[in-house]
């Protein structure tokens, strides 16, 4: 080494030397004097980084949460939508097109069974039983483990040494005590949503060995519903909440000793000071800020064809599954940018799901979508969904549906014999804070807020994989 190098080493030396010290002799200006202390700056670290790795956990445990809140809902207790849900039922980038049953237990009191239909002309059951992390351990109807020819899952709580029957049910055994289903009544191609309501009430539910107990089914239609991740110091309640009941996993002992440091243990009240409060507010609506940018990139970076704006959102880890778990880490980020905007994902993605997701990043012009502004999404006539397609726009901030008086948060092809259709047979799909003139029936209205969009395919054909087919960019409307 020359002299000259020698004497820029030490320049190097000294100045991280003087730095050290003078972050010794000022702990106060360290924080940006938003905390009092070293100990207060800790505790706003661990408690964003908490809300980070605790994104799939929360928001299934509000889902839980907002549905025990609607009069009559109870464990075993099955929700069944009578039609496709409504802007007044506040869930994360819920569906438009295909009423929803939702149901909750908790395996403390012991195996449940759920008995599912099999598929038949009215209507057939997709969807997936979750557990507290969100992590799907079973699947139902063509795609799940009964083929679509119905069956008995028996949900087994963690360590469970008691009986289990030896034949005539399908065996799910669960990490978790609290476990969460959201099927999809998928109604047949002459039926009707009301087919497909009624359907759904050949389900049943109830624990094991109390098989006469009547299973009890309430329609959410009616109820006001709120279900969203809180983003503020009511997040650690949350997780509070959580981890006194589940059994933690190994993976997860080092965030369980960061949390003790806050207050956060098993058995233990969590009351935490005013001061304390502030300080989790803060990192709760820090934490939500950040992932939403990683979920801006997350969809710049899953765009599906190269000359158009439309991402593909739902994307995988590299074991083609969500855990995000590789061998060596968690990775948190891409697991909070999967998880804050997508609610139950299933087990494994495969090479060609059956239902696709896309979400236009930018307009036509490459500009990004912006409140107040009127759009337009022109649907092809030979658009390669199968089954069916939708649009669906939510509030950006929420990622859920926007309040309006129409109560219409999305419109499809189920909605076209209301629509204005174009003479080539596309149609467009407005969305904006007004209606164009004489063209309601084809808008979503999004009252001021900045949009977030998906355009759903259900039954995604050859022409999409093969990208024969390409969709139009977002327009906006002048």
């Amino acid at each position: 080494m020359d002299m000259k190098n020698i004497s820029l080493t030490l320049l190097v030396i000294l100045m991280g030397l003087s730095s050290c010290q003078q972050t010794r002799n000022t702990k106060e200006s360290s924080t940006n004097n938003k905390f009092n202390s070293i100990e207060e700056q800790v505790a706003y670290q661990r408690a964003f980084e908490a809300v980070v790795w605790a994104t799939p956990a929360t928001a299934i445990y509000r889902l839980r949460e907002g549905f025990l809140d609607v009069p009559g809902v109870d464990d075993n207790v099955v929700v069944a939508y009578s039609k496709p849900a409504l802007s007044i039922h506040k869930a994360i980038t819920a569906n438009t097109a295909t009423p929803y049953i939702t149901a909750y237990t908790d395996l403390r009191n012991g195996p449940v069974v759920l008995e599912v239909p099999a598929v038949s002309e009215k209507a057939s059951l997709y969807g997936q039983v979750v557990d507290a992390w969100q992590s799907t351990i079973a699947g139902v109807g063509p795609s799940g483990a009964d083929k679509g020819k119905g069956g008995k899952y028996l949900l087994i709580p963690p360590n469970y040494n008691g009986p289990i029957p030896a034949s005539g049910y399908i065996p799910v055994q669960s990490t978790t005590y609290r476990l969460a289903l959201v099927f999809r009544s998928i109604r047949g191609k002459n039926a009707t949503d009301e087919d497909a309501y009624a359907y759904t009430q050949s389900m049943k539910m109830y624990y094991l060995g109390d098989k006469t107990t009547e299973t009890k089914f309430v329609d959410g239609i009616p109820h006001k519903l709120n279900t969203l991740p809180r983003y503020d110091y009511r997040a650690l309640e949350d997780i509070h909440a959580i981890f006194s009941v589940e059994p933690v996993l190994e993976r997860d002992k080092v965030m369980m000793g960061m949390l003790a440091s806050i207050g956060i243990e098993k058995g233990k009240p969590f009351n935490p000071t005013p001061r304390m409060k502030e300080i989790f507010d803060m990192a709760a609506k820090d934490a939500y800020a950040y992932m939403h940018n990683l979920v801006d990139q997350h969809h710049t970076d899953g765009l599906y064809w190269e000359d158009r704006n439309w991402s593909f959102v739902m994307r995988s880890d590299n074991a083609d599954g969500f855990e995000f778990v590789s061998e060596d880490q968690i990775q948190l980020d891409k697991r909070a940018a999967a998880w804050s905007f997508f609610t139950l994902y299933p087990k494994k993605l495969g090479e060609r799901p059956a239902t696709v997701y896309l979400a236009p990043t930018a307009d036509d012009a490459g500009n990004a979508l912006e409140a107040g502004n009127l759009y337009k999404i022109t649907i092809p006539k030979d658009i390669p969904a199968k089954q069916f397609w939708s649009v669906t726009v939510y509030d950006d901030v929420t990622w859920a549906f926007i309040d309006n008086e129409m109560e219409r948060s999305g419109l499809g092809l189920f909605n076209t014999p209301d629509m204005q259709m174009n003479e080539d047979g596309s149609v467009d799909v407005y969305f904006g804070p007004e209606a164009p003139k004489g063209l309601e029936s084809n808008w979503v209205p999004t009252e001021g807020k900045k949009p977030y969009v998906w355009l759903r395919l259900y039954g995604p054909d050859e022409a999409f994989w093969d990208k024969s087919f390409v969709m139009p960019d977002v327009q906006l409307v002048k």
